[in-house]
């Protein structure tokens, strides 16, 4: 019989709740190749916990590709770190670099939504820019800090 750590009846699923927070940390170097990997190793972790693992992988991907392709201008050589923690009832993704700071005002008050477009019209949809939109649509909070030349790029999602 397999643990499903998402059966409020198993005996895991208890040890769950007393739980301290764990993590489990991935480096990757900046190579937009490597953003699979790190978005399927996310994915599999996220099994422990019931949340949809498709749509946290999403947001991984998008964070990690984020932060190779604006923080380091997709030069390779760098690292980027994720760090995924788990606790009783929620689940927190960082994203580490060391690169160029993000806008802390990408992250503040909705503006037009990256979403709204004319169908009928192919060239007014938009090629880029909707990752950010998809990680704050599909997280329920999202921050960013910098110290001491650290980017950490944070998404929370509860867990019910």
């Amino acid at each position: 019989m397999a643990w499903n750590l998402r059966d409020k009846d198993n005996h895991l699923f208890g040890f769950m709740k007393n739980m301290r927070r764990k993590s489990i940390k991935l480096i990757i170097e900046s190579n937009l190749e490597n953003v699979a990997l790190v978005a399927r190793a996310v994915k599999s972790l996220c099994a422990l916990v019931p949340v949809e693992s498709s749509r946290i992988e999403l947001c991984i991907a998008e964070a990690v590709t984020n932060s190779i392709e604006h923080a380091y201008g997709s030069e390779e050589g760098h690292h980027v770190e994720v760090v995924f923690t788990i606790g009783w009832d929620e689940l927190i993704l960082s994203v580490y670099d060391t690169g160029i700071p993000m806008d802390p005002k990408l992250l503040g008050e909705k503006g037009p939504s990256s979403f709204l477009f004319n169908a009928d019209d192919l060239e007014s949809v938009p090629r880029r820019g909707r990752g950010l939109a998809i990680i704050k649509e599909v997280m329920d909070n999202v921050t960013y800090t910098l110290d001491k030349g650290r980017n950490c790029f944070t998404m929370t999602k509860k867990i019910s």
